[in-house]
């Protein structure tokens, strides 16, 4: 639901920028020139609800927000969900990557993609305090400071806080299950002898 969501945010903005910011308020051109896919009464329905002023608004906030965001990521199209499982296939030990890991993987990304200062300063950050060390998790936390509520860095969109300490928790109870499992299949195997 999340991709179907960020599709349409991206499709509407498309949309805006090409068929409602060129005309500045002139309705009969926007009409004129609106996409062929959206029928006129759904159009016009859109560029009453993109002239509204609290709306104006918004958007002006959300476009400041956006201009302030730091260290973007550069993987593309590719989530991180497969980030993190190629990152933890290439351990030998198959552990789970943590934020740090992720955090440089995410931003070395794509090949041809150059990172840019600010972003190459926190990651030799991040080394720095590993050298140094600190664990990785808590070289991020410094680095980055308290997780704020809703999504966790460096894991995709639809994970939280609490869904990770549900994984972390569901992971335990099969990891003493299997070895439940395996004690039963010794004393199994003990008892035929």
């Amino acid at each position: 639901m999340t991709g179907v969501q960020g599709a349409w945010k991206r499709y509407k903005t498309r949309i805006k920028k090409k068929h409602f910011e060129p005309y500045s308020g002139n309705i009969e051109d926007m009409l004129v020139n609106r996409p062929l896919k959206i029928p006129e009464i759904q159009f016009r329905k859109l560029i009453a609800y993109w002239s509204i002023p609290t709306v104006k608004a918004m958007c002006v906030i959300n476009s400041e927000n956006r201009k302030k965001q730091q260290w973007r990521h550069k993987m593309g199209p590719i989530n991180f969900a497969r980030v993190r499982v190629d990152l933890r296939e290439k351990k030998e030990n198959k552990e789970k990557p943590n934020q740090a890991e992720m955090f440089v993987a995410t931003r070395n990304g794509l090949k041809g993609k150059t990172l840019d200062v600010e972003t190459q300063a926190v990651i030799d950050k991040l080394d720095d305090l590993q050298e140094a060390g600190e664990t990785p998790t808590n070289a991020f936390q410094k680095v980055f400071g308290k997780e704020n509520p809703g999504r966790v860095r460096c894991y995709g969109r639809t994970v939280t806080k609490t869904s990770l300490k549900k994984n972390k928790e569901i992971d335990e109870i099969k990891k003493q299950s299997e070895e439940k499992v395996t004690t039963l299949k010794t004393e199994l195997d003990d008892h035929k002898q």
